[in-house]
């Protein structure tokens, strides 16, 4: 037992590590590095574009009434301005609350919504949305929100986190790096309101991770590549979120680590607010 608490106490040093990314220490270089450009958009051509919305069966998925525009307006010049994160996510639950939901389940293709997501600004990398070869949405459980899930034409998609530049943050003795955010094929995640709040949620992340340099330096020594992606509550107003990961699978794979740490390290997660964007 004393063995199996010294690795949960170097499980939390871990993702206390892998999560903050708001402390200011010069050992880390690009620290204070600008967050990704805002992006302003023209909703008279998302609006066009949304109009053009389709599934593979031909049925017309948007239509603009006053409340939607007005809900569109909010998620992209409301003040202070939502990360392009959110603005992603936010869109895709708009875009869900107008579908019936006896289309569900339905499919869109490019170019539809390719140029959909291109029209809204959504991602600093016009490449990405490129890469998306169909995004579904069906209803797979009575109980919970409609399951997104989103296919690549590649194995393995890698998007830089701000511009190439990473998010860099000093803590545990060592320079924390997330660098890119790693797509598979069916990735899915499901989005809903806060029960509580106004807060957006997105759960039920699969198929994506995080990958940088994370760990911790002094009473233990951990280094990690990749962290599995679980939930984001986006708080509103702000350009924070509470980010729960584990780690990955991955990492286990491509890096050495003890049984033990495999074990609790894949079994517990763990949730912490930091700002989160791409």
């Amino acid at each position: 037992m004393k063995f199996l608490a010294k690795y949960f106490f170097i499980l939390l040093i871990l993702f206390f590590s892998i999560s903050s990314v708001l402390a200011n220490d010069a050992r880390c270089p690009g620290e204070n590095e600008p967050p990704p450009p805002i992006l302003k958009i023209d909703q008279s051509s998302l609006l066009k574009q949304l109009e053009q919305l389709k599934d593979t069966q031909g049925r017309v998925l948007w239509t603009t009434k006053d409340e939607n525009k007005k809900e569109l307006e909010n998620i992209f010049e409301s003040k202070p301005q939502k990360t392009k994160l959110e603005q992603f996510f936010q869109l895709l639950f708009l875009i869900q609350k107008q579908i019936p939901a006896s289309y569900l389940p339905l499919e869109v293709q490019p170019p539809i919504i390719t140029e959909v997501l291109l029209t809204a600004k959504v991602f600093t990398e016009p490449s990405f949305p490129k890469k998306i070869t169909s995004v579904t949405l069906r209803q797979d459980d009575p109980n919970r929100s409609p399951l997104f899930k989103v296919q690549f034409g590649n194995s393995e998609v890698r998007f830089p986190l701000n511009q190439g530049r990473g998010f860099a943050s000093w803590d545990q003795g060592l320079c924390q790096v997330a660098k890119e955010l790693v797509f598979y094929p069916g990735f899915s995640f499901r989005v809903r309101n806060s029960r509580l709040n106004n807060n957006l949620v997105v759960e039920n992340f699969d198929q994506v991770e995080i990958y940088g340099n994370f760990g911790s330096r002094g009473l233990f020594d951990i280094d990690l590549n990749y962290v599995e992606l679980q939930k984001v509550e986006f708080i509103a107003g702000t350009d924070q979120g509470k980010v729960t990961a584990k780690v990955a699978q991955r990492e286990f794979k491509e890096n050495k680590h003890s049984a033990l740490f495999k074990f609790v390290g894949s079994m517990i997660p763990n949730t912490a607010k930091q700002r989160i964007d791409w």
